[in-house]
C-alpha cells in the first residue's frame, strides 16, 4: 500500500511549492503593475531579517535539547561554504570569460538557503519545530562566513565595492543592527542548555507555525518586487553548472563532512542527520545576490540564477528529498 506514503510526500510538496511560487508571482505582477517596487521589498526584507528571522531561531533553538553533536552543524556549514567556493571558481573559469559571472557562480555555488526561506521551511514541514531549531544551528554562523568568505571572493573578482579592512568590515557587520539573529540565536543556545523551560503559550498559539508561514509568504513577495526574466535564455550554462555545484558538489561535500564527524566521538546521526543532508544541497543564497550587487558582479545576471536556481531545486530536488523522508 504505497499510496498513503506517496501522498504525505505530495502534502508535504504542497504548501512549500504553493508559498514560495505563489507568494514570488504575487510580488513580480505587484511590481508590473507598479503597486510596488524596490522600496517595498527593502522595507520588507529589512522587517524579515530584523524582526522575523530571529524571532524564530530563538523559538527553535530553545526548544530542542542541545547535545555535543549539534554543534558539527555551524562548523559543517562554514567548512561547506569554503569547499564549494573552491571546487566553483575552476569551473566558473570553464563556463564563462566574464569576470563578473565567474565572481557571481562562485558566490552563488558556495552560499546555500539555509535559512528560514528554504532548508529551514522544508526542514519544518518535514520534521516540525524542534527540527527547525537544529536547521537554525546549521545557519548560525552565516554572518560570519558571508564577511569573512563572501567579502574576499567578491572582492577578488569585482572592479569596485566596500574598501575597509576585512576585520573592520567583520566588525561592523557584527554589530549592525540588522545582524541581530546572531546574538539572539546564541540566548537560545543558552536558554536550551540551561534547561530553561519554554512559555506553554508558544506551542498553545502556535507561535513558531505562525511566524513560519509569515516569514517565507512576505519574503518571496519581495523577491518577486525584484524578479527580472529577461537575463534568463542566455544563461543556460551557468545554470546548469550551477545546478550541479549547489546539488550534486553540494551534497556530495555533505556527506563528505558527515563522514568525518563518524571518525570522532560525536558522530552526526539520527534527525541532526537528516537536517545536515538536507541543508548540504539546498538552493542558492539570495544573499549571494546581495553581495553582487555591493561588488557590482553582474548583479541582474546573479538574480536570474538566484530565480532559476530556486525552480530546479523545487521542481528536481525538493521532490526525491521529501520521499525520502516522508
Amino acid at each position: 500500500m504505497p499510496f498513503p506514503s506517496i501522498l504525505s510526500g505530495v502534502e508535504k510538496f504542497v504548501p512549500i511549492f504553493a508559498v514560495i511560487l505563489l507568494s514570488m508571482s504575487a510580488g513580480y505582477l505587484a511590481r508590473r503593475f507598479r503597486l510596488a517596487g524596490d522600496r517595498s521589498a527593502n522595507a520588507l526584507m529589512t522587517v524579515i531579517t530584523v524582526l522575523g528571522y530571529p524571532s524564530v531561531s530563538l523559538l527553535a533553538i530553545w526548544k530542542i535539547q542541545l547535545e555535543w553533536e549539534h554543534l558539527w552543524l555551524p562548523l559543517m556549514a562554514c567548512v561547506q561554504v569554503m569547499m564549494l567556493a573552491a571546487l566553483s571558481a575552476p569551473i566558473a573559469g570553464r563556463l564563462t570569460k566574464d569576470r563578473g559571472e565567474r565572481g557571481a557562480f562562485v558566490l552563488l555555488s558556495a552560499f546555500g538557503n539555509n535559512g528560514l526561506t528554504m532548508g529551514g521551511f522544508v526542514i519544518f514541514i518535514l520534521f516540525g519545530d524542534a527540527a527547525l531549531g537544529l536547521a537554525s544551528l546549521f545557519f548560525l554562523l552565516f554572518p560570519t562566513i558571508v564577511v569573512l568568505l563572501g567579502y574576499p571572493v567578491a572582492r577578488h573578482y569585482g572592479s569596485h565595492g566596500p574598501t575597509q579592512s576585512l576585520g573592520r568590515l567583520l566588525l561592523k557587520s557584527l554589530t549592525d543592527w540588522r545582524s541581530l539573529a546572531l546574538p539572539i540565536s546564541l540566548a537560545g543556545v543558552g536558554l536550551s542548555l540551561g534547561r530553561v523551560p519554554i512559555p506553554t503559550a508558544v506551542d498553545e498559539l502556535h507561535v513558531v507555525d505562525v511566524l513560519v508561514y509569515a516569514i517565507n509568504i512576505s519574503a518571496y513577495f519581495s523577491i518577486g518586487l525584484r524578479l527580472q526574466v529577461s537575463h534568463v535564455p542566455k544563461l543556460r550554462g551557468l545554470i546548469a553548472g550551477l545546478a550541479c555545484t549547489r546539488f550534486a558538489l553540494g551534497l556530495a561535500t555533505g556527506l563528505l563532512l558527515i563522514g568525518v564527524t563518524w571518525l570522532t566521538p560525536w558522530p552526526i546521526q539520527g534527525q541532526t542527520l537528516s537536517v545536515a543532508i538536507i541543508q548540504s544541497c539546498v538552493s542558492t543564497a539570495v544573499t549571494a545576490v546581495a553581495l553582487t550587487n555591493m561588488f557590482n558582479l553582474r548583479p541582474a545576471e546573479a538574480s536570474a540564477l538566484f530565480i532559476t536556481n530556486t525552480i530546479l531545486y523545487l521542481l528536481v530536488v525538493l521532490p526525491p528529498m521529501l520521499w525520502i523522508y516522508r
